[in-house]
């Protein structure tokens, strides 16, 4: 078993000599590109989904393996999942392969055994690098390709940090190398989630209340509000064309902020983004002008160097202070 720490960008315009650029100025330590082909696999009733597992075979050309990730955190785009792996053979998983004690109950198991089915899969390139920085050992890779389901298909395109060896702020510290880029967003999606929705076995995402009291704990209230304010921006990009929903899910986003904001002033210590953040709240609350710091269209806002670097900043603040 290892747990996966990594950090998730999706790609949105192109960046490949801006990436080469940084690439250049970093140590290499090996590098590669595969063609990768992953099928999921869960029961009708969705029963692993039901247990917060997620299960796959990956193949590359004569290899093939499965994998099935247990519960874990997503804070921000920042994962965290054990997960364990086994050699496979055939076209369904082996349950039998992975630790009994991942398993409610063996019987439970071998239920979910037997009613094993594909439900989607992902098809994509993976260029891949290996990197030494800040003592640390970090994978980085990036994945463009699709994902397919019973009611259609989408497309891959994400850079990934995982941290191989090392300490977790070599891996942030990266992370903010990359954010400086420009047109790249953190992910709280995985593969898995979008897949399940494409094949018609997940809820498309939708407006969420902000239940919060008035006398939340500071750090539930900070990672509830992060958590909330994502959310409300990527349904403001999935519902391009539906001004309505887009105003509801911008409201939603600044309460969002709005949250964070108000927890972070109870600190005993400021937090070192609290500047940053409360410049970002006082521009969505007013119409922006042309001397602002932020850009006022909200799809060049999400892309913005300095707002991915907040959210980064906000994400590594919460990892290093639990």
């Amino acid at each position: 078993m290892q747990t996966e720490i990594e950090i998730k960008f999706f790609v949105a315009s192109n960046i490949q000599p801006e990436l080469s650029n940084l690439l250049n100025s970093l140590e290499i330590k090996e590098s590669s590109q595969q063609q990768l082909g992953n099928v999921y696999f869960d029961t009708p009733t969705l029963a692993l989904r039901k247990l917060e597992m997620g299960l796959r075979i990956r193949r590359c050309d004569a290899f093939a393996e499965q994998t099935i990730k247990c519960r874990g955190q997503v804070v921000g785009g920042l994962h965290a999942r054990p997960e364990y792996n086994a050699p496979v053979s055939g076209d369904l998983p082996t349950l039998s392969a992975f630790l009994d004690e991942i398993w409610p109950t063996l019987t439970e198991r071998d239920h979910i055994q037997h009613q094993l089915v594909a439900q989607f899969r992902t098809d994509f390139l993976r260029r891949y690098w290996l990197i030494a920085f800040e003592g640390a050992e970090i994978e980085l890779a990036w994945d463009q390709g699709e994902i397919v389901g019973s009611q259609g298909s989408t497309n891959i395109n994400e850079l990934e940090l995982e941290l191989k060896s090392g300490d977790t702020t070599a891996l942030f510290a990266l992370a903010q190398r990359l954010a400086k880029l420009g047109g790249l967003r953190l992910g709280a999606q995985s593969k898995a989630q979008r897949g399940y929705r494409l094949a018609g076995l997940g809820k498309p995402l939708a407006l969420q209340a902000l239940v919060a009291s008035e006398d939340i704990e500071s750090m539930t209230g900070i990672s509830e509000g992060l958590r909330h304010w994502q959310h409300h921006e990527q349904l403001w990009l999935d519902h391009l064309q539906d001004k309505g929903v887009q105003q509801q899910a911008f409201d939603a986003l600044r309460q969002g902020v709005d949250l964070i904001v108000r927890c972070a002033a109870t600190l005993p210590q400021p937090a070192p983004w609290l500047h940053a953040l409360t410049s970002l709240q006082t521009h969505l609350q007013i119409r922006p002008n042309e001397h602002d710091e932020w850009p006022a269209e909200l799809a060049d806002l999400f892309l913005y160097p300095a707002y991915v670097e907040l959210q980064l900043a906000i994400v590594a603040w919460l990892h290093h202070a639990a």
